[in-house]
């Protein structure tokens, strides 16, 4: 009898011990998997964080190249019609005229400053035009102080063109230079939009006369008197608000501008996503939301252009 007892007993415990260390194998085996699905559930986290990064920074960039692509599509055009009427314009060749003089404009432009690796932004810079008109032998000379990395020469060549022909002074025997000055160094993206400035500041200098500072214009001079759209106008238009602008001139159809705004969306916990939506505003609501009184007014020619600025 007691040998069967023992017997029992000693089955008894060989099941239990068996159980214990198949329940402690199967907690080793739980932990395990919890472990490693917790490790995968890390990696994914951060992959899932890098790739947020990374589409943010595509945003970023596709932003930037967007803006400056509004910027250079305007620029192009202007060359475009520069050079196919530049030629025929400057055969003309009016009365000569000894008046010599000097004026100066306010001038509005855009500038690229790096924020990020893939992040370009804009914003309006305001710099000064000066010019000056000295007997000589037709020649046309830029300076920039300081360094601007503005191209002017086909706008200074074409505001020549407007101007003889709307004078009637021909600058065969005149020499006239154009200085741009800038408070810094800095890198202008969008030279051809001078242009209207520069003309009208050339027709004042032949008078002797002074420009309203108050007064800014944004917009290319075509060989015809025109005034050509322009992009970044509303870096320009803000710029020249903060100069203290009564009166902001544009050329036509451009009152209404697009503006990017940025959206953020949160499509899962810990994942934000970036993108930027367009919308059309009137630039002057625009300036008027930031608290600043601007009128906002479009010229068709630089004649209309001119009469605001010497009244």
């Amino acid at each position: 009898m007691i040998s069967q007892l023992s017997i029992v007993k000693n089955d008894g415990t060989k099941k239990r011990n068996a159980i214990l260390i198949a329940s402690l194998l199967l907690n080793i085996i739980l932990a395990s998997s919890t472990a490693y699905f917790v490790y995968q559930n890390s990696v994914l986290t951060t992959g899932i964080s890098q790739l947020d990064r990374q589409v943010g920074d595509l945003s970023k960039e596709l932003h930037s190249l967007q803006e400056k692509d509004n910027i250079t599509q305007y620029q192009l055009q202007y060359y475009k019609s520069w050079a196919g009427k530049y030629y025929n314009a400057s055969g003309y060749t009016p009365s000569a005229s000894g008046i010599i003089g000097r004026s100066s404009i306010n001038i509005v432009a855009v500038k690229e400053v790096q924020v990020s690796q893939f992040e370009n932004s804009y914003e309006g810079v305001v710099m000064t035009a000066e010019v000056e008109i000295r007997r000589g032998e037709g020649r046309l000379l830029i300076n920039t102080q300081p360094k601007i990395g503005i191209d002017l020469q086909a706008s200074g060549q074409t505001a020549e063109i407007v101007v003889q022909h709307i004078t009637g002074v021909s600058f065969n025997n005149l020499d006239v230079i154009l200085t741009i000055r800038g408070e810094s160094e800095t890198d202008v993206v969008d030279g051809p939009s001078a242009g209207a400035a520069i003309t009208i500041c050339m027709m004042t200098a032949l008078q002797n006369r002074t420009t309203n500072s108050n007064v800014f214009i944004s917009g290319t001079v075509n060989p015809d008197g025109t005034i050509g759209k322009v992009g970044g106008l509303p870096f320009k238009a803000l710029a020249a608000a903060k100069k203290g602008a009564a009166l902001f001139l544009l050329p036509p159809d451009q009152s209404n501008v697009t503006i990017t705004i940025p959206k953020e969306e949160n499509p899962m916990p810990g994942l934000t996503v970036v993108s930027y939506e367009q919308e059309q505003v009137n630039l002057q609501q625009l300036l008027l939301e930031q608290g600043y009184k601007v009128h906002v007014a479009e010229v068709k020619t630089i004649v209309d252009a001119y009469t605001q600025f010497v009244q």
